[in-house]
Formats: structure tokens, C-alpha cells, sequence
């Protein structure tokens, strides 16, 4: 008799529990973040710092409750810097995993091959990195965002360092797509404006493997400077044949941004004294420093070892301000994020925020509105989803790093500073130069499609510890159990 009051209330303690914890987890579903980003080609070298900036993003997000009561959770795809890889893999996204945000592309030829698509079917697209012009006013419905500046303030910077460089005169190398297009009628428009003098201007193939006649062609008419607005593999060739062909001994280059890499120097090379060829070399990037960022990039040196690199911040915010939105929205559509959007990252707010716990906490409570201030700097979108930027210069360094400098002002006079060291040019014009003309990407988070359609998700959030309803269920079974042994000794 005892026995049986025994199991029978084990049993029913069994049930209590089971049926508690079941209550506790309905409506925390899970919000899947879909990502396109490079691991090889062009672009490749951008993609493992930039999309680990997201997962630490992500892991902030998980730490502190994830959104909607679930873990957020990134699912990567790689583009390889090919516009039918992109839309091969945006259609995986939505058709297979009906994603309903897509962080992505890192550059504006792949975006322009997607941006239909995605936002024609109510997906919001946000991107660190795609800086093209032609973004702005693309009849997107208000679904495409961006975390960085457009091309038309990043030219209007590179043509004030060139002025306060002292150059006179000017041509442009720039590689054929919406970014270089844009970049260079910016920084054309502003240099003229300013005194400056176009000799040259040339646009190349992105798909080039040679590139001789183009140099040759904006160095045979005599320039102070030529911008180069390219990419990491394809700008490496160019400078690699400038400096083969000696025109480096008389002409500055000015380097965008999307050649500000760690690896930009060992690509291009060394001379026969073992210096780097492009040691001196200036250029301009979004400058991201202020004390958000000085927090972020403790936090991603602790994660991973080393510095963030070029729009680390801006993948970082892009996670961050998505992550917001969907807290504040109570929905994570691409629709109600993007109504959101503004909500959380634009003033008036009553609470500026750097912190992603504190800004999620703050959303909650549903006291007071947010404006969250970002790892990149000032996140304000205006009605086209652009944000404004700062600038600085950007220099490789004798040791082949790329290093920040002094800002730039976009408005107002500019003081003449000294123009950058040429390079050491050898008398024999054929350097030694070390052969990695591409970046090996051994720690590829990219997810191979398998025949199945079942994601494979590159962030394991951290477990929720178990709340209220746990230790009820617990204390439950425990006065089962104490009920039970009385009437046991009865």
C-alpha cells in the first residue's frame, strides 16, 4: 500500500514537471539571422573578422536573454565575391530557411545582384560594408540599411587628404562596379571643386587577372596622385605592377578603403632590402574611434586574439541594432524590424546606449526609449537607411600593418600637411616579391549546403540558466515526495 502511494506519486510529480516545463518554453522560438558575406575572391579577405564581429555581437544578444525569450543564432553563407554565388545563396536563405533578415553583402556588386530579390519579398537587408552610391535612392520599400557611410561622403574625404597632401593633379583608378563608379565621381567632383585637376581616369574589369595597360595608362600622363579604389586581390596587382614599372618613384597613391588590410602589404610585397613596397602609403576609412569602440575592440581582442579590422565595428552594430529592433518590435518579420529600426538607433531618445545588455534590458522594462550609440560611431538613419560617418586617414606601416591617423573634416579649411614618403625604388625594377596574391581562409565558418535543408548555425548561443518555473516544478515534486513518506509513517 505504501509502495504504490510511493509510485503513484512519483508519477504525478513526473507529470507536474514535465508539463511546467513545457509551459515555460512555448513562445521562445528560436530567431535565425541570415548572413552573405565572402570568404574567397576579391572580397575574401574581409569576411572571417567581419562575421566573427557579428558572432560577438551575437554572443552579447545570448547573454543576456537573447530576443523574444529565444536565442539568436547566425546562419552564414558564403559568396565568393561572385554576384551568382550571392543570389544562388540568398534564394537558400529564403527558400529553404525563410530567413527574414540578411546581414550582407560586403560589397556593392554582389548587393546590387540581391537587393531586388530580398526586398521585393519583405526581407530586410542590412549591410556593414556596401558603400555604392546608387543604394541610397533604390526603390528598396524601406528595406535596406546600411551600418556605413555611402561612397558620396567617403570620395568627398579622399579628395580633401589629397588636397591637404598638396596634389595638384590627379588620376583615378577604380574598379567597375557601383562602389568604384560612385567613389570616383564623388572624389572627381570634390577635387575639381577644390582646385584639383583630373589628368586620368580609368576603370577596370573586376574580374581582371593583368593589369599593365591600366597602369600604365593613369601613370603615362604625369599625375601628383593616383586614387586606387579597389579591392584587396585586384588592388595588390595594381600596385604590385606600378611598382615593377617604376611608377612609384614620382607618384603618390591614395588608397580607399577597401584596400585597408592587414594583408594588403605581404600581398603587394617586398623589395630586394626586404621592406615593404607599399610602406608610407595613405588612404581613408570610416573612422570608428570613440569609446564605444574602444570597448568593442577589448572585447574582440579578448575573443579572438587579435585587432578588428575594417568595418569589424559596423558588422557588429548591424547584429546589434537588428537584435534591438526585434525586442522592440515583439516580431521578428522583416517588416516590423525595419519600423523598428529607427526607434532604436535614432535621437530623441531617452537613454543613449552603448551597451547590448543594457539596451536590451532598457527595451523590456519599456520605461524609456533608446538611442543606441554604436561600435562604429553615430548610428542615425535617415529616410533612405544611410547613416553619416567620420573620417580618418589610414597608413601602412614599415611593419606592413594598416594604422589609423588624424581625422578628416568634410567641412571647413584644410591645413596642408606633409605628402607621404615614396617608396624605395631599387635600380632594377623587378622586386623580390612574396608570392600570396590571395588570402587563405583556413577558419571558414562557411556552412557547405547539403542535399537536406537543415541550417547549419555558426553560433551556439549560451544556455539560459532555468528560471521560475523550473524551481516550481522542483518544489512540486519535493512536497509529492514529503506528502507521500507521511503517509508512508502513518
Amino acid at each position: 500500500m505504501n509502495t504504490k502511494g510511493l509510485t503513484e506519486g512519483l508519477v504525478i510529480a513526473t507529470f507536474v514537471l514535465a508539463a511546467v516545463l513545457s509551459v515555460g518554453t512555448v513562445g521562445a522560438e528560436d530567431v535565425t539571422l541570415g548572413v552573405l558575406y565572402p570568404f574567397s575572391g576579391d572580397l575574401g579577405a574581409y569576411g572571417k573578422p567581419e562575421t566573427d564581429a557579428m558572432k560577438l555581437a551575437v554572443k552579447e544578444v545570448n547573454e543576456n536573454g537573447g530576443v523574444l525569450g529565444g536565442r539568436l543564432k547566425l546562419l552564414i553563407k558564403d559568396t565568393e565575391t561572385s554576384e551568382d554565388e550571392a543570389v544562388a545563396k540568398a534564394h537558400e536563405l529564403l527558400d529553404w530557411y525563410n530567413v527574414s533578415v540578411i546581414i550582407g553583402t560586403a560589397g556593392s556588386e554582389t548587393c546590387k545582384a540581391i537587393i531586388g530579390y530580398t526586398t521585393s519579398n519583405g526581407i530586410l537587408q542590412i549591410s556593414p560594408s556596401v558603400t555604392g552610391v546608387e543604394f541610397t535612392t533604390y526603390p528598396d520599400n524601406d528595406l535596406f540599411f546600411r551600418t556605413c557611410p555611402s561612397d558620396a561622403l567617403q570620395g568627398i574625404a579622399m579628395a580633401r587628404l589629397a588636397i591637404q597632401q598638396g596634389y595638384k593633379t590627379a588620376s583615378t583608378l577604380v574598379v567597375w562596379n557601383p562602389y568604384g563608379v560612385g567613389f570616383e565621381k564623388a572624389f572627381t567632383k570634390e577635387f575639381k571643386t577644390l582646385g584639383g585637376k583630373i589628368l586620368e581616369s580609368v576603370k577596370y574589369d573586376p574580374d581582371t587577372t593583368t593589369f599593365n595597360s591600366e597602369v600604365e595608362q593613369v601613370a603615362a600622363v604625369n599625375p601628383e596622385c593616383v586614387m586606387l579604389c579597389a579591392y584587396p586581390e585586384t588592388g595588390s596587382g595594381m600596385l604590385k605592377t606600378a611598382y615593377k614599372k617604376g611608377y612609384m618613384a614620382n607618384i603618390d597613391w591614395l588608397l580607399s578603403e577597401g584596400l585597408k588590410s592587414d594583408n594588403l602589404a605581404d600581398m603587394v610585397g617586398k623589395d630586394e632590402a626586404g621592406n615593404y613596397v607599399i610602406a608610407g602609403l595613405k588612404g581613408i576609412t570610416p573612422d570608428p574611434r570613440n569609446h564605444a569602440y574602444d570597448i568593442f575592440k577589448q572585447k574582440y581582442i579578448a575573443e579572438y586574439g587579435k585587432e578588428p579590422e575594417a568595418y569589424c565595428a559596423n558588422s557588429y552594430d548591424a547584429v546589434a541594432v537588428v537584435a534591438l529592433a526585434i525586442e522592440k518590435a515583439g516580431d521578428a518579420s522583416g517588416t516590423a524590424i525595419r519600423d523598428s529600426l529607427r526607434a532604436v538607433a535614432n535621437p530623441p531618445g531617452d537613454k543613449y546606449v552603448s551597451d547590448i545588455g543594457e539596451a536590451l534590458r532598457t527595451i523590456r522594462k519599456g520605461f524609456y526609449s533608446i538611442n543606441y550609440q554604436g561600435a562604429s560611431g553615430e548610428i542615425t538613419f535617415d529616410e533612405y537607411g544611410d547613416v553619416m560617418g567620420s573620417f580618418c586617414e589610414w597608413t601602412i606601416t614599415d611593419k606592413g600593418h594598416a594604422v589609423l591617423g588624424n581625422p578628416i573634416e568634410l567641412k571647413g579649411p584644410i591645413v596642408p600637411s606633409t605628402p607621404s614618403p615614396k617608396p624605395t625604388v631599387v635600380e632594377t625594377p623587378t622586386p623580390t616579391v612574396v608570392e600570396t596574391p590571395k588570402p587563405t581562409v583556413v577558419e571558414t565558418p562557411t556552412p557547405t549546403v547539403a542535399e537536406t535543408p537543415t541550417p547549419t548555425v555558426a553560433e551556439t548561443p549560451t544556455p539560459t540558466p532555468p528560471g521560475f518555473e523550473v524551481g516550481f516544478a522542483i518544489a512540486s515534486l519535493l512536497a509529492v515526495a514529503y506528502s507521500v513518506r507521511r503517509r508512508k509513517k502513518a
